[in-house]
Parts: structure tokens; sequence; C-alpha cells
């Protein structure tokens, strides 16, 4: 029994791996309507450059990429591996469209507006 209480409080100490991770998550429409299924979803986490770097200063370096897919109804869940500044990319009819995005310590809902005008995609918060 005094193991178990060891092991109990010790585990309870130790911080969960998914303690790091931020969710972004919402739903894509195009013209009032889900977007289809299975369109890739990128997050990419922007990382500042060095401070002492002025050669790149105003050019952000890409982090790691979490991605997925659009389900169904349109609908997206992604686990970013980082807070920050992301970009989130959509590849819709083999042509990516970005914006930029939040990750945080709690799930943040993004619902997005896919804008299609000559030719041009946009993509925007609702």
């Amino acid at each position: 029994m005094r193991r178990f209480l060891i092991a109990a409080v010790v585990a309870g100490c130790l911080p969960a791996s998914s303690a790091c991770a931020a969710r972004i998550f919402g739903d894509i429409r195009l013209d009032g309507k889900p977007v289809p299924e299975g369109l890739l979803i990128m997050v990419t986490r922007v990382v500042a450059p060095p401070a002492g770097d002025a050669k790149n200063k105003l050019e952000a370096t890409p982090g790691p990429t979490d991605s997925t897919v659009t389900d169904k109804v349109g609908s997206y869940k992604v686990t970013v591996k980082d807070e920050g500044k992301c970009k989130l990319t959509l590849v819709y009819e083999k042509k990516p469209v970005s914006l930029e995005v939040f990750s945080y310590a709690e799930a943040t809902r993004y619902d997005l507006i896919l804008e299609k005008k000559a030719d041009k995609l946009t993509l925007r918060r609702k």
C-alpha cells in the first residue's frame, strides 16, 4: 500500500506529455456550405529570428508542421506541439491559402470562410 501511495504521488508530480500541446479546431465553409472532406490543413509554428540576426530581422523561420484533413462536414482538429504564432495553410484544388493563427494552452476555435473571387482564394476568420 505504501509503494502504491508513493507511486501515485510521484506520477501526480510529473507533467503530462500533452501539457505543452495546443489544439486548434473549427469548421471551414465555402459559399455557405462545408468544404469537401479530405482537404489538407497544415499548421506551422512561426519562429522569430534570433535577436542579433540583422540579416533576417524581418523574416521568421518556419518551425515544425502539424497537419490534418477536413472531415465530411468540413470540420478539422489539429494538435500543435507548441504555443504561439502559427500559419494555418489549407490546400484547396491544389492551391494553398494561408491565415495567421495563434495556438494557446487552451483549445482555440477558428471557424473559417474560404472565398473564391476571380480565381483567387482567400481564407478569413468567420
